[in-house]
């Protein structure tokens, strides 16, 4: 996996010809624009038309296939699907500008001119799948069992996705196979709290420091609060909050419509018989419950037993890895997804979770992995695993065998090559490495 050579644009930044991915670290996220007007929109549809022949890009099909290259397909970005209904023959601005929004308009010009999020995409590829192959190899680990339904996933299956901030995708192995989040769900879950509830009055009744204990340890922090939203008593917590007033089923439907949102527009699932096993095997998550109850932890008026059906939903919620590459390249881009344009999560909501996913989003690995891989991050004993890197994009893995602190084994090892092959660590361009 070593480095490639001009894989990423400087955007007009300082260039670091050693290091050609250096400009992720302070590339910033690119935010939802208003319509342009009809006259801009053909200027630069005209820009297009005349980048494109000098490429030698002369049909919709040519520049659909100069696109695929890219890592950006119609089938995967919503506001690219008008591409697919060009007219056959040459390229014309007018019909272009016509049918293409500005949004659709100006990506297919970065495209052209090489100023996506990842320029080189064929090699940027190529180097993730040479990591995957190797990742693939690694063995060790077992299979969460606490949840029948969990023991019966299959150890040998492995799915990587990528998109970034410009919706560039690619993806490997099981990539589009389904699986329940677990607690990979949990960020979503205090995103849609604090969207609901405001910043104060969630954190009024969960904290956000790491807790130093297991993830479903009967304790509070000395507030009598759960510690953070990224274990079960805050992420039960979190759920409470989200729409008390109204039944549980209208309340994970909410959940999954923003869920759902974040993804790219994709229908996000539930599996049944996984809900039915987290409920059938509750005990601790009930104590917990219970715990916080008894500490009047709770905002008044909210039905704890209710939250903690939600929570199990929650957690049964299915995405494949595209999905939650996706999820995470939403974000990398300050809360808008880079596939539809759109915004759904508030900025400082982002910048919230993110922080709390780099303290606490690995179980009691978090302060190792934010040493050494240094990037937000958050898994589930499902297999799943969500990599954030800021202003670049994310990452959607999925591999069932755990380690012993209930992180996916591959998924580490995926972590550590990425920070290897790329300076993608927070904090890396300190060193200029």
């Amino acid at each position: 996996t070593g480095q490639g050579s001009d894989a990423c644009h400087s955007g007009g930044m300082t260039s670091h010809a050693h290091d050609p991915f250096a400009c992720f670290l302070a590339r910033p996220a690119r935010y939802e624009q208003d319509e342009a007007t009809p006259d801009v929109r053909t200027a630069i549809a005209e820009a297009i038309c005349e980048r494109a022949g000098n490429q030698g890009c002369r049909t919709a099909t040519d520049l659909l296939a100069v696109l695929e290259r890219a890592g950006l397909t119609a089938a995967g970005m919503s506001r690219l699907t008008a591409l697919s209904d060009l007219p056959a023959g040459d390229l014309d601005s007018a019909t272009m500008a016509a049918q293409l929004g500005s949004d659709a308009l100006e990506l297919v010009q970065q495209a052209l001119d090489g100023h996506l999020a990842v320029s080189n995409f064929e090699n940027f590829s190529s180097r993730l799948a040479n990591i995957f192959a190797y990742a693939r190899d690694v063995t060790g680990g077992a299979l969460a069992d606490y949840i029948p339904e969990l023991a019966k996933q299959d150890p040998s299956a492995f799915g990587l996705a990528v998109c970034t901030i410009d919706g560039q995708q690619a993806a490997f192995g099981e990539a589009d196979t389904a699986f329940c989040q677990q607690s990979a769900i949990k960020p979503l879950i205090y995103a849609l709290a604090m969207g609901l509830n405001g910043e104060n009055q969630v954190h009024r009744h969960v904290g956000r420091e790491p807790s130093g204990r297991r993830f479903n340890e009967l304790a509070l922090d000395p507030d009598n609060r759960p510690h953070n939203p990224m274990i079960n008593s805050g992420a039960i917590m979190c759920s409470a909050m989200i729409r008390p007033g109204l039944p549980v089923a209208d309340r994970a439907s909410l959940l999954q419509r923003f869920v759902g949102s974040a993804a790219g527009g994709s229908k996000v699932g539930i599996d049944q018989a996984v809900y039915e096993s987290e409920r059938g095997t509750a005990k601790r998550n009930l104590a917990l419950v219970k715990l916080m109850d008894e500490h009047d932890a709770f905002p008044e008026g909210v039905d704890p037993a209710a939250a903690l059906d939600l929570y199990f939903r929650a957690c049964a919620m299915t995405m494949d890895c595209r999905q939650m590459a996706v999820v995470a390249a939403t974000l990398a881009n300050g809360g808008v997804c880079p596939t539809t344009g759109h915004r759904v999560i508030d900025s400082r909501i982002v910048r919230n979770t993110l922080s709390l996913m780099l303290s606490c989003g690995m179980y009691d690995y978090s302060g190792e992995y934010a040493f050494t891989v240094g990037l937000p991050a958050k898994s589930g004993v499902s297999g799943g695993l969500m990599i954030v890197v800021p202003g670049l994009g994310g990452f959607g893995l999925w591999s069932p065998p755990l380690d012993r602190q209930g992180n996916p084994v591959r998924g580490i090892e995926v972590s550590r090559l990425l920070v290897e092959s790329f300076p993608f660590h927070l904090f890396a361009g300190v060193t200029g490495s």
